[in-house]
Parts: C-alpha cells; sequence; structure tokens
C-alpha cells in the first residue's frame, strides 16, 4: 500500500532558500532608536568635519606664510581677542573689552524684533492680496521697483528720521526682511493647487474658511523657507545699520575695528556673525520639523 503522505524532507523548506536579513538591518530592526542616534552622529561629524580642516589649515598657515601676508591675523591672536571680547582679560584696556555679551544681546533682539515684525507684515499683507486681489496689482509695481535698490541706500533716511539708535537699525531690519519673504509668500500662496481650493468651497466652505484651512497650511512650507532666506538677509542689513547708527552690537564693534585696523577682532565678529546667523537658522528650521510634520507628506502627495 502506497502512502499518500507527503514526505517530511519535502515539506522542509529549502535552508539555501531562506537568507537571513543581513546584519545591518537586523540591528536596525531591533534597535531604531540606536540606529537613528547613530546616524545622528554620523551627520554631526561630518557637519564639522569641513571647519576642523579649515581651523586646521589657518593654524598650519600661521606656522609657514611669509611675512608679507603678516596683515591677516593668525588663529592665537583672533581667539586671544575674542576671549578678551568676551571675558575682560585686559581689565577694560580696549574699547571692546568684556562688551560682547551687550553687543550680543543688543544685535539678537533686532534680529528677533525685526525678524518677527518683517515677516509678520509680509504674511498678512500676502494674505490680504489673496483676499482683494486689486491690492497686489496696486502694490506690486512699487514692490518690485525697491526691491532692487540697495538698503543701505535708505539709511541716512532712517536716521535723519528716527534718530541715532534702535530706531534705524530696527526699520532696516524690518523694511529688509518685509520684502525678502513677501515675493516668497506671495509665490507660496499662488502655487496651492487650484483643486484643493475648489474642493473646499464645494464642500460648504467660506473663503475665509478656505483661506484658513486649505490656503495657508499648503503655503506654509514655503513661506517658512522664506522667513530662513530672510533670516540671514536680516543679518547683513542690520550690521550695517549698526556701523553707523548705533554703539553696540556686533556691526559697531566690526566697523570700529575697521577704524583701528583691528583685523583679529574684525575676524572674531566675522566669526561670531557667522555662527548666530548659523544658530538662527537651525532654530527656525527645528520650529518648522516641530510645527510642519506634515509637509513632506503633502510634498509627495502633489507630486
Amino acid at each position: 500500500m502506497t502512502s499518500t503522505m507527503p514526505d517530511s524532507a519535502a515539506m522542509r523548506p529549502d535552508a539555501a532558500a531562506i537568507q537571513a536579513p543581513p546584519s545591518s538591518s537586523r540591528a536596525a530592526a531591533l534597535h531604531p532608536a540606536r540606529a537613528r542616534k547613530r546616524s545622528k552622529a554620523r551627520g554631526n561629524l561630518f557637519s564639522i568635519l569641513v571647519p576642523a580642516l579649515l581651523l586646521g589649515a589657518w593654524f598650519l598657515s600661521d606656522l609657514v606664510r611669509p611675512d608679507k601676508f603678516s596683515v591677516f591675523p593668525s588663529l592665537q591672536d583672533v581667539v586671544t581677542c575674542w576671549i578678551d571680547w568676551i571675558f575682560d582679560t585686559t581689565q577694560g584696556r580696549y574699547f571692546y573689552s568684556g562688551t560682547w555679551i551687550l553687543d550680543f544681546a543688543a544685535s539678537m533682539i533686532r534680529i528677533i524684533g525685526g525678524l518677527v515684525i518683517g515677516s509678520a507684515a509680509a504674511v498678512l499683507f500676502g494674505l490680504s492680496v489673496l483676499w482683494l486681489p486689486i491690492i497686489e496689482k496696486i502694490t506690486d509695481p512699487v514692490i518690485q521697483i525697491l526691491r532692487p535698490i540697495p538698503k543701505t541706500a535708505f539709511l541716512p533716511f532712517a536716521i535723519l528720521l528716527f534718530g541715532l539708535g534702535n530706531g534705524p537699525a530696527m526699520f532696516m531690519t524690518i523694511y529688509g526682511v518685509f520684502l525678502i519673504v513677501y515675493v516668497q509668500v506671495i509665490m507660496s500662496i499662488k502655487l496651492v493647487p487650484a483643486d484643493l481650493k475648489h474642493a473646499a468651497a464645494m464642500l460648504g466652505a467660506s473663503k475665509s474658511q478656505v483661506l484658513r484651512t486649505v490656503v495657508l497650511p499648503a503655503a506654509l512650507p514655503g513661506i517658512c523657507g522664506g522667513i530662513r532666506i530672510g533670516a540671514s538677509y536680516a543679518w547683513l542689513v542690520l550690521i550695517l545699520a549698526e556701523m553707523l547708527a548705533v554703539r553696540e552690537g556686533f556691526g559697531y564693534v566690526l566697523w570700529h575695528a575697521y577704524e583701528f585696523m583691528r583685523m583679529d577682532l574684525v575676524v572674531a565678529a566675522m566669526l561670531t556673525i557667522g555662527l548666530c546667523g548659523f544658530v538662527t537658522d537651525k532654530v527656525i528650521v527645528a520650529l518648522m520639523r516641530k510645527h510642519l510634520t506634515w509637509a513632506e507628506d503633502i510634498a509627495q502627495a502633489n507630486v
């Protein structure tokens, strides 16, 4: 009698057909948090690689460069000057000794105020253009004429109007940020798909509801990108305004360093401004990642 039971060997899956997952994939599956942490650490390492190489090259150039290049400050001179600027190691010997905290606070207050007010005005003005298109036809030619004009050309008028102090610096920062962010706001709003607005209107949404719940959320990623650009431009305009209009801030220190030919202080101020701008951008990006977690899904849905 022939058995109809299947062979046990035939029932066993082929060992060669079963491939074990790679060790890296298995480790990532077992420890996703550890894998993310390792990837983040690797990214942080790469981000500091180029600055470290540049500092190393700067240090080596101090050892081998000829005397005719002595006008360029050495890394040691810049660090020494920077420390005195922050901690007043020379007991007030120079005009900048121990004033870093005051300069930092003054510049940051102007940057934050100018960025917030300028960006808010640009967003509100852009939304008003969407609400009443006639506003764009009236104001857009004036804005497009003002945009190519160097912002520093308005600084003397700002000083005459507001006097010396925070007034001209704040005005220049708000004005520069507004023109940068305004263009991005208008473009982001106009690029919102019309189908989304039509669908919301067909579902019974009013014009204000479409604006608040459809247009603004869809345009928000582009608006935030414009704010990032506006933040970097705000530092540029602010430093130029601080050179002539105020008596504290990074721009004031930078200008006086030029006057006294303190190139070590010039470089220290330049690096400080660059680092503050870098931190400002990172803060904006962090806020975007926290509040715009859906932006990536929207971008993928519109592809």
